[in-house]
């Protein structure tokens, strides 16, 4: 006899549901998309399809581990959390609470991750923080200031009800490969698709209309379109008056944009960017958008953006709204529950707050806003002294990598737990083996706000625990209460805490055909009112910055391969390691001498490294294009970040380019 598991793929944050039979000895004998799942509708992507594979790769982390003389020796779990927590007790009374820092990674369940939190906080401190600062922290942000709440507003399942869908900064066919299904129904549904990104992807040879600025010029060309929109009378007037404040002082700061110049300074010609304006003033229409978006111009380049949502009307219908593709299975998660200046699910840290939490904690979380994961690495005042990394290779993913290892480096103790060494591992004190996502069970918020349970198929090899377990049992050490390692305990305390998770039951999230999404139970947000204080969605009149190039020739701009995935811990043990080709314009190429598959230096103001040259139409003259799954990448791109959340702008690294 066999039966079935429903659980979820572990990468993209479309999170797709996966069907996996078992036979009565528990193993393995299916693996194939599930047909009832609400969004993936039983598709599966290379990378989902092959996720499976991992569970055969030979280099899982299998037992705790204890650098010694530059050596990592097998320990044992009762030796490994008795020292980390001693170091850390010895830390918080040497320097305080404050010099501990908790960051975890974004393909964590949410009750991981929730956990993970109220850990810290029981510890005195508000450190926490996640991989969503370095990916859609500004979209967050954006929407959070504009709409409410700072997730998605439409179920990527009404992409084929949309007269018009924009993809900015965002190929769909290498992040989110199963959406494509999305993107092909509408096109036969006579939907027309408008793709803004500076490379000629595979999504944007679907486009009936491609729009390549220069990077980072996004606020200009958006300022610029609704200028137009508002002096031709292409809005939606009473959508602006009864739903929308400060409309007049947005007016007023993008009355200066024109189209004239929006063609000089992004590099879009004026008929194009006109046929895109012309476009967008129907409805329904879908605004959606990726890294592209806030790894360059950021928050307000995401504001200047879902500003043309409001002034069409395209928002609270179906087909007409807002989608921000998130990269990672539970990002939009993460993001909610790991912040230091918010409490989890956006509530504000203060005195009311805390007690509120400590009926339920049974303990005051500290009201002292907490470090973010930038501010303790690259600020050498941050005081950071003990660091706990949770499925979170910072080496490989953060700016300016030399900075990274050396701060690394001169920690009293930095605990890592992921499932295999990573390049972050390496610097650890402690290395603790995770479970792989087929070996623990918990929820996960997807990309466009459905919550799912990723059920458990089979016990973690050796001596490898759930994340989950493995943070219990470092709060048992600690002496502290009110902790559990069961899933969904923890799941119906944090509907107890976290407002947004309210919507959903227990029952329905583990129902794997369910539509279950938060922050309302419904597909679509704002058909009635914004979830702002006033009930109405705010403008943000944002202004264009140019990039400070500092001399240099080139934009280096950084993306993701259909093949791979993110900082490519996992995925390289099943299809060996990956190295990046640098591509580059063909006339660019001619004019430095350049020829196909020759060694050319990268050199930023930060760093340098050596790539093979890729020489391709597929980027336009000035820009440079690299994978961000070979981490050498990050030898080059520097501390630039967004003035507001401070996510690294990947996507804006200035550069030359020599031949060798």
């Amino acid at each position: 006899m066999s039966r079935s598991v429903i659980t979820i793929c572990p990468y993209c944050g479309v999170g797709c549901g996966i069907e996996v039979t078992i036979d009565d000895a528990g193993k393995i004998i299916g693996f194939e998309g599930f047909k009832g799942h609400p969004v993936s509708h039983g598709h599966l992507c290379g990378k989902g399809a092959s996720s499976i594979k991992l569970l055969d790769t030979t280099d899982r982390l299998l037992y705790p581990m204890k650098r010694v003389n530059g050596e990592f020796i097998r320990i044992s779990w009762n030796e490994a959390i008795s020292e980390i927590v001693h170091k850390m007790k010895e830390i918080r009374e040497k320097y305080g609470p404050e010099a501990l820092a908790f960051y975890g990674g974004c393909r964590n369940t949410l009750e991981e991750v929730y956990l993970f939190q109220k850990l810290a906080r029981a510890l005195g401190t508000n450190n926490v923080d996640s991989c969503a600062r370095l990916c859609h922290d500004p979209s967050a942000k954006a929407l959070k200031d504009m709409l409410g709440y700072g997730g998605s507003a439409n179920s990527v399942n009404e992409i084929p009800k949309a007269r018009v869908v924009v993809i900015t900064g965002e190929s769909i066919t290498d992040s989110h490969p199963v959406l494509s299904q999305y993107l092909i129904e509408a096109k036969r549904n006579g939907t027309k698709i408008i793709v803004i990104d500076p490379r000629t992807t595979a999504t944007a040879k679907m486009a009936d209309l491609h729009l390549r600025p220069i990077p980072s010029t996004e606020v200009y060309l958006f300022n610029a379109v609704a200028n137009y929109l508002i002096n031709n009378e292409l809005i939606d007037r009473d959508f602006i008056i009864n739903r929308t404040e400060n409309f007049e002082e947005y007016a007023r700061v993008v009355s200066k944009y024109t189209i004239e110049d929006a063609e000089k300074i992004t590099g879009v010609p004026k008929g194009l960017i006109l046929r895109f304006a012309q476009s967008i003033a129907t409805k329904p229409v879908l605004f959606t958008w990726g890294l592209g978006m806030s790894e360059s111009s950021g928050v307000d380049g995401i504001k200047s953006y879902i500003a043309l949502a409001l002034l069409t009307g395209n928002m609270g219908i179906e087909g007409g709204g807002v989608i921000v593709y998130r990269g990672q299975t539970n990002v939009q998660g993460s993001g909610d529950f790991l912040k230091p200046d918010v409490f989890p699910g956006g509530l504000p840290i203060n005195e009311e707050s805390a007690r509120k939490l400590a009926e339920v904690w049974g303990f005051m979380p500290p009201i002292k806003p907490g470090i973010s994961l930038i501010d303790a690495v690259y600020n050498e005042d941050s005081g950071i002294r003990g660091m706990y990394l949770m499925g979170f290779n910072i080496v490989a993913s953060l700016p300016n990598r030399r900075r990274v290892e050396e701060f690394l480096s001169n920690l009293d103790l930095l605990v890592v737990q992921d499932i295999a060494m990573s390049e972050t591992a390496e610097f650890a004190h402690y290395v603790l083996p995770a479970a792989l996502w087929i070996e623990r069970e918990g929820s996960v918020l997807s990309l466009d706000r459905l919550v799912k349970w990723r059920h458990k198929v089979r016990d973690p090899p050796g001596e490898a625990k759930p994340d989950l377990e493995i943070i219990f049992e470092l709060a048992n050490a600690f002496g502290l209460k009110g902790f559990s390692n069961d899933p969904k305990v923890i799941f119906n305390e944090m509907r107890q805490v976290v407002p947004i998770m309210r919507s959903v039951t227990l029952e329905d999230v583990m129902d794997p055909t369910k539509d279950s999404r938060v922050p309302e139970n419904t597909p679509h947000l704002y058909s009635e009112k914004f979830l702002t204080p006033s009930g109405k969605a705010r403008f943000f009149g944002v202004e264009y910055r140019p990039v400070n190039t500092g001399g240099k020739r080139f934009i280096l701009v950084t993306g993701r391969s259909v093949l791979r995935y993110n900082t490519d811990n996992e995925i390289r043990r099943i299809s060996g390691k990956f190295e990046t080709s640098v591509v580059i314009n063909p006339e660019d190429a001619m004019t430095l001498g350049i020829s196909n598959g020759q060694l050319v230096r990268l050199v930023s103001n930060c760093g340098e490294g050596v790539f093979k040259a890729l020489i391709s139409n597929d980027v336009p003259r000035g820009v440079i294009f690299a994978y961000m799954h070979d981490s050498r990448i990050n030898y080059v791109v520097c501390t630039e970040f967004d003035p507001y959340v401070k996510t690294p702008r990947y996507k804006v690294t200035p550069v030359d380019i020599l031949p060798i």
